[in-house]
């Protein structure tokens, strides 16, 4: 069963892991559970005609940053974080969110900015290890970031929203 907890946060939110560890924003008790997290009419056909019965093993930490931006982090029945997606006025923490693999973003970025010129728009990394996608403008930014090897069975990258 896919659950999503909420939480709100008034004060600072401690960082403890991120992508491809365990949740950054960990659930307490002053997080609320907002009931099963509807799945997109592929990914459950998907995980139905890989032969297994039950729904696919991740839940979704969905947290509002003190900003009013909403990340919510993607986990494994493991505890681990696969996927992150974000939306708000302002851009998250992603050097806390993305952890070991922030240095890979930001060479991704260099990388980018070097074909293209410039260093304005959407960012977009596809790395073998790590995608990453931003865009917006100022006031309202998304994005979403996720590690492809990590997908678990039956979840695909449009599924990450």
């Amino acid at each position: 069963m896919l659950v999503v907890a909420t939480a709100s946060f008034a004060a600072a939110v401690p960082a403890y892991a991120g992508l491809g560890g365990a949740p950054t924003y960990p659930v307490t008790a002053s997080s609320t559970s907002a009931g099963a997290l509807s799945l997109g009419g592929a990914a459950v056909a998907r995980y139905a005609a890989s032969g297994n019965a039950a729904a696919p093993a991740y839940t979704v930490s969905q947290t509002t940053l003190p900003s009013g931006t909403v990340v919510n982090e993607y986990i494994t029945a493991a505890n681990t974080v696969f996927a992150l997606s974000w939306e708000g006025p302002t851009m998250p923490p992603l050097k806390t969110l993305l952890a070991t693999y922030f240095p890979s973003y930001v060479q991704g970025l260099t990388d980018a900015h070097a074909v293209q010129g410039g260093g304005y728009g959407a960012a977009v990394v596809h790395q073998s290890a790590l995608v990453v996608e931003t865009g917006g403008h100022m006031g309202s930014f998304v994005g979403r970031a996720y590690l492809p090897q990590a997908l678990p069975q039956g979840v695909s990258a449009d599924d990450i929203k």
